[in-house]
């Protein structure tokens, strides 16, 4: 509704899997652990980068529906497989 008046709307998914059944209007995919993703605690660069991310998102020709992967990967442990596969303890 936001965007029909000029207002784009962007979320961040982190199970593109399940943002593909709620069809927002646009969904940014970024790779990082549930709890952290913008990134690590006092990561400030990967958040601003990830936040920064998503707002050039917002703003770009996606179409509507669309899931824009942004590219972020976690890379210093298997915490996120280890939560997707509910290891995680």
């Amino acid at each position: 509704m936001l965007d029909d008046h000029g207002v784009p709307t962007v979320s961040i998914t982190q199970v593109p899997e399940i943002t593909e059944l709620t069809k927002p209007s646009l969904s940014c995919f970024v790779a990082h652990p549930f709890g952290l993703t913008l990134g690590n605690i006092d990561d400030k660069k990967t958040q601003r980068a990830v936040l920064l991310a998503v707002l050039e998102a917002a703003y770009s020709d996606a179409p509507a529906g669309s899931i824009v992967d942004l590219g972020f990967a976690w890379e210093l442990d298997d915490l996120r497989e280890r939560q997707l596969q509910n290891e995680a303890l």
